[in-house]
């Protein structure tokens, strides 16, 4: 056999040896169920993560819709007592304050949404 083929095959011998002996965390017994044990502990932390943002969601969702709600209703009051005269407004500031708040309540309504519904909308 020639020195070549000799370093050929001593070349493919530490190639097997390096390959069976790899770092991969799965390869033995006790080291797989180390693994196995911190995959199941990563999805339940990622379910109760999950769960706890769905929560949130949904008690922002409620305080965000009541505040708008309050927003809209304090706007139409001012309108109302000022159409009964009980307020003297001119009216450039009565258009204003129905223009910006429309416009600030559908912005702050999609904003808020999209972030607390991502992908959604």
């Amino acid at each position: 056999m020639s020195e070549r083929d000799e370093s050929e095959r001593a070349k493919e011998t530490i190639r097997r040896l390096i390959e069976s002996s790899s770092s991969d965390p799965r390869n033995s017994g006790l080291s797989r169920n180390e693994y196995d044990s911190y995959t199941e502990e990563e999805r339940r932390a990622r379910l109760a993560s999950f769960v706890q943002d769905t929560q949130e969601r949904k008690r922002f969702a409620q305080w965000i819709f009541w505040m708008v709600v309050g927003w809209l209703v304090v706007i139409l009051g001012i309108i109302i007592a000022e159409g009964l005269h009980l307020l003297d407004i001119p009216q450039a500031v009565t258009l204003g304050l129905i223009g910006s708040t429309t416009v600030n309540v559908t912005a702050f309504f999609v904003i808020v949404t999209k972030y607390l519904f991502p992908g959604k909308s």
